[in-house]
């Protein structure tokens, strides 16, 4: 193995850096064909551009493969929106070439093309693709890629490495024992670590015989996955609920939760809505940009220019304190400057306006059912006149009046029609079900009850503040709060308020994105056309023609407490049922519970070093990089935590490079790169319609298993569960439908009978052209299916293959784009309850002081986890600036340092600050300043723009590394050298603000359960020494 620094460099210049990106280049002498940065290119006016990929024949005209290239159709995950690729591959060098769109893929076309069109059909068809997807290439061929399993040598975190074989890792983590003997490290030598088997011995065993409901000791196995999702994440739960472990979650606290919890407590259980852009009239943008981010990011751009090119096309305004890149200019676009964590308070004045003006949609919100709703040609319906008990006295206090409670008698109906409204032809209490209309805004008393609407509740928490008090809160003026309200309501069903993590990422953020949504439930918008959609979703994949997701043997194993204490009420621990028995006052516990949400990533390192609720004893990433990316952890206390081995002594880390967080672990397990993994991924609700995209490899690069496998998080997971037992492994691992149990001894025993379950599925109905075809010989040949299928063919059965080929060939099965609306409505319905009460919500006590959140949303001052407000926390006189983060066009997550095409375009990042502050402290952009918080200081350039709000300080994320090729390590006592390339820039997370009520904690919402990112106070000290 080369691991020489000249070695990696050349690994690096073979992979094509720097291709595709011509359309974000700034620098022009880069685009003329006749140099490429000095040298003479091939060709005069092509340059140094390879052939295509398809040609004409001379003869008949026709276009025809050209054999020199392999194309392949995968998805995307260099950011998120996971687009549908097109991938070009030399087929003699078996290296990737070019990336564009997949032109069958809803994300990359507007019109995208029918998976029934056959491949050289789409010739002339290309889809789009953003830079970030375009220079995929290096991600996957970056010279500091780990190829073969390391384990450490020294200390964790000395950089210190040796290569390992695969069957020494797989004996040593399974094993376990005194494993880090033969390291220089003092802390580990003696260290008895319980591998996998010794753990897994212990499936039976209670984590703690006085908190039964811990679960089970295998509980201490947690994998902690970056970047796991679709059917990667199914097939990692998989193994963890086998094991006998609850433990295995992704980043979402991390990324957008509350923005999640907001939308599933509106919206009965959906995590995300989305407008029906090219449709509508007016949107409002709240926390999110079009062209900049959001879901996916390429299409939401690509729509929001076709509508608003045409004739009375889309107006939308961007409430942001930054500015957009996104095309926010002429007089179809605006940009509120908000202050951040005020997205509430403008949303609720807005709110109060429509209520006092009686703007909102009154019809539709008496329909107090499904069917009210439908017989009276409305496509959804709300609570809005559902009666809420609000006597805080009675034992149904906050929860919906039932029939029973009423005195009506027996329920007419079970369930949430359950509920009683009172009956707008009658003036009498009535149990839903019976009612066609019921009055909106109802205030009183039900056999001896005190009750009110959900609307009523909803109108009092509004007009708690006035709109000029809303103003002075959000920094918008009054005028310009009417302004958008009114136009808001002024197009009917063809507008939407829609929102991403720059509304939630707040100690406030729940209530913030609760009161966004609940603008659309004032006009009656969901499932019209150019209003608000849940989309069409994915085929089902997990099941069908084979059962992914159950192992008979290990029902039942998996159970307990999550280590992030999430989906579990702290009043139902045997703690708090301690206290409470002695007398004492059960509030606070040492750490938030967080019964409302889920996948708590921010929570997993923290807790386990204080072992609360109980310790970890196998740690595993998977491409996760909790040190860099959470607010916070990454400081010397908490780094010296995890150091020491006596709090986590196993950590094992499935990474693709030494990462800025992998760089603790004692392992690291060599992952692959989205072009080289499988996935199957569902599309958004933005593109309307039905679809489910497939990632499967183009390349191979990491080192072979014995038996010739690429070694993996799947192979590693496969191996250890074959090693020490465990079933749903091995000969007989996944039933069929027929109860046959198939081989499970490669990844693609896994991921190939899911595309088997994908082309299987029952396709729409009344839509044609969503069946996917079988492979032709033709585009077997171009795809290079031929060896693949050979290779494979046991993973499936015969007359299955046909079809799956189509399915690899097209990289997803996709609903027509013309199955998307029928005339004024969108083709997809969704008709569950939407809610102005989150009676869930409102049930539920705040673990911190046994408070009740509130089930319908207000304006909530942004606080710690004990209630202190930030500003007396952090005084504005000594802290007058506020850190807010953003993710630009050209990055996203960590790994594209790699990318080194995008950081020719953008080499370093800067602090963001506006002209006026910049003026008044007399920085000149370029400076080199100190941004100052209460938890330390960092260095980097002054960036000075108009467009950011006086008072907010932005940086972009993904710069400033010490990771990822950044910094010196040693593999064999050989030095790897960093590169400054990737150390450049500012990186402002590790000095965000922790919550002082609790150990390394950060800024955290309560209700909803993300992690702030928005409320850091700061300072700016103007560099005076010489740099």
């Amino acid at each position: 193995m080369d691991i020489s620094r000249r070695g990696l460099l050349t690994l690096g210049a073979v992979a094509g850096l720097g291709a595709g990106t011509l359309g974000f280049s700034k620098r022009l002498v880069d685009l003329i064909p006749l140099h490429q940065r000095g040298r003479k290119a091939l060709h005069p006016v092509y340059g140094n551009s390879n052939t295509p990929e398809w040609l004409r024949d001379t003869a008949s005209g026709k276009l025809v493969p050209n054999p020199q290239w392999t194309l392949h159709h995968t998805v995307d995950l260099q950011c998120h929106s996971e687009c549908g690729l097109r991938v070009k591959i030399d087929r003699k060098t078996g290296r990737i070439q070019r990336i564009i769109g997949n032109p069958y893929h809803p994300n990359t076309l507007s019109e995208y093309t029918a998976v029934t069109t056959p491949l050289i059909d789409t010739a002339a068809l290309p889809g789009t693709v953003c830079a970030r997807g375009n220079t995929g290439i290096q991600s996957t061929y970056d010279p500091y890629r780990v190829l073969v399993p390391l384990k450490r040598v020294g200390p964790r975190g000395s950089g210190q490495w040796k290569p390992i074989s695969w069957d020494t890792l797989l004996t040593e983590v399974t094993e376990g024992g005194k494993i880090f003997a033969d390291t220089s490290d003092p802390a580990s030598k003696d260290l008895e670590v319980l591998g996998f088997r010794g753990l897994y011995a212990k499936r039976k065993e209670l984590m703690d015989p006085d908190a039964p409901e811990f679960g089970m000791r295998t509980n201490g196995f947690v994998l902690q996955g970056g970047r796991l999702v679709g059917t990667r994440m199914t097939f990692a739960q998989r193994f963890g609920s086998t094991f006998g472990s609850v433990n295995v979650f992704d980043h979402v606290n991390e990324c957008e939760l509350s923005h999640h919890i907001a939308h599933q407590h509106v919206f009965s259980g959906i995590n995300m809505t989305q407008p029906d852009v090219r449709e509508a009239k007016f949107i409002i943008y709240w926390g999110t940009q079009p062209g900049d981010a959001n879901f996916p990011m390429q299409t939401q751009g690509k729509y929001v220019a076709e509508a608003r090119a045409k004739p009375d096309g889309l107006k939308y305004v961007v409430v942001d304190p930054k500015l957009s890149r996104g095309g926010v200019i002429g007089d179809r676009a605006s940009w509120l400057p908000i202050k951040p964590s005020t997205d509430g308070a403008l949303a609720l004045g807005m709110i109060r306006w429509i209520i006092d003006n009686q703007r909102y949609n009154a019809p539709y919100l008496s329909y107090p059912t499904l069917a009210a709703a439908q017989a009276a040609g409305e496509l959804s319906h709300t609570d809005a006149t559902h009666l809420v008990i609000v006597d805080p006295k009675h034992p149904q206090a906050r929860r919906f009046l039932t029939a029973e409670v009423a005195g009506l008698g027996k329920a007419q109906a079970s369930g949430e029609d359950d509920r009683v409204v009172i009956d707008a032809a009658t003036g009498k209490p009535a149990q839903a079900a019976g009612v066609k209309a019921a009055q909106i805004d109802f205030a009183g008393e039900v056999n001896g009850v005190t009750v009110k609407t959900a609307f009523r509740l909803l109108t009092e928490a509004a007009r708690e503040h006035t709109i000029e008090q809303y103003a002075q809160i959000c920094g918008i003026e009054p005028a310009r709060i009417i302004e958008v309200a009114r136009e808001f309501t002024s197009h009917g069903r063809q507008v939407a308020s829609t929102m991403y993590r720059g509304v939630v990422k707040h100690p406030n953020g729940y209530y913030n994105g609760v009161a966004v949504l609940m603008l659309n439930l004032l006009v009656g918008n969901m499932n019209w056309t150019g209003g608000l959609t849940a989309g069409g979703g994915g085929y089902p994949v997990n099941k069908g023609r084979y059962d992914l997701t159950s192992v008979p043997e290990a029902e039942g194993l998996a159970k307990g407490v999550i280590i992030n204490r999430e989906k579990f009420h702290y009043e139902d621990t045997s703690e708090y049922k301690a206290k409470i028995a002695a007398g004492k006052n059960p509030y606070p516990p040492k750490r938030p519970w967080f019964p409302l949400s889920f996948a708590m990533y921010t929570e997993t390192l923290p807790s386990a070093v204080q072992r609360y609720p109980y310790g970890v004893d196998i740690l595993m990433w998977q491409k996760a990089t909790p040190l860099y990316s959470v607010p916070g952890q990454g400081n010397p206390e908490f780094l010296a935590a995890i150091k020491d081995p006596k709090n986590i002594p196993l950590i094992i880390a499935s990474e693709i490079v030494v990462g800025d967080s992998s760089m603790f672990a004692d392992y690291i397990v060599p992952d692959v790169s989205h072009l080289e993994s499988y996935d199957l991924v569902d599309t958004f609700p933005t593109t309307l319609t039905k679809g489910t995209g497939v990632r499967w490899p183009a390349v191979s690069l990491t080192s072979k298993t014995p038996d010739g496998r690429h070694v993996c998080m799947e192979e590693f997971l496969i191996d250890v569960a074959k090693r020490i037992g465990m079933p749903g492994y091995g000969d007989k691992g996944i039933p069929d439908a027929q109860g046959k149990l198939w081989p499970f001894h490669r990844r693609e025993d896994f991921y190939l009978k899911a595309v088997a379950n994908l082309v299987a599925a029952k396709g729409v109905e009344g839509v044609e052209g969503d069946e996917v075809p079988a492979a032709s010989a033709q585009e077997i040949a171009v795809t290079a299916l031929g060896d693949y299928h050979q290779k494979f063919a046991a993973a499936l059965k015969p007359e299955e293959w046909p079809t799956v080929m189509g399915c690899l060939v097209r990289g997803g099965r996709f609903q027509p784009h013309t199955g998307a609306r029928k005339g004024d409505q969108l083709a997809y319905q969704y008709t569950k309850r939407l809610h102005f009460y989150a009676e869930k919500t409102g049930t539920t006590r705040n673990s911190m002081n046994g408070q009740f959140f509130h089930g319908t949303t207000r304006w909530v001052e942004p606080m710690t986890a004990l209630g202190k407000h930030l500003d007396q926390l952090d005084d504005p006189k000594d802290w007058p600036m506020t850190i807010i983060t953003m993710k630009g066009a050209l990055q996203s997550h960590s790994r594209l340092v790699s990318n080194y095409t995008l950081r020719e375009i953008n080499p370093s990042n800067g602090v963001h600050m506006a002209a006026a502050d910049a003026k008044r402290l007399g920085i000149a952009d370029g400076d080199w300043i100190w941004v100052v918080t209460p938890e330390g200081k960092r260095k980097g350039r002054a960036v000075v723009l108009e467009g950011i709000r006086p008072g907010v300080i932005l940086f972009e994320v993904g710069y400033g590394h010490w990771g990822y090729g950044a910094s010196n390590y040693q593999v064999d006592g050989k030095r790897v050298m960093g590169d400054a390339v990737r150390r450049a820039g500012i990186h402002l997370n590790p000095i965000m603000r922790r919550d002082p009520d609790v150990w390394q904690m950060p800024l955290m919402d309560l209700t909803g359960g993300s992690v702030v990112f928005y409320n850091t106070k700061a300072r700016l000290e103007k560099e005076t020494a010489r740099v």
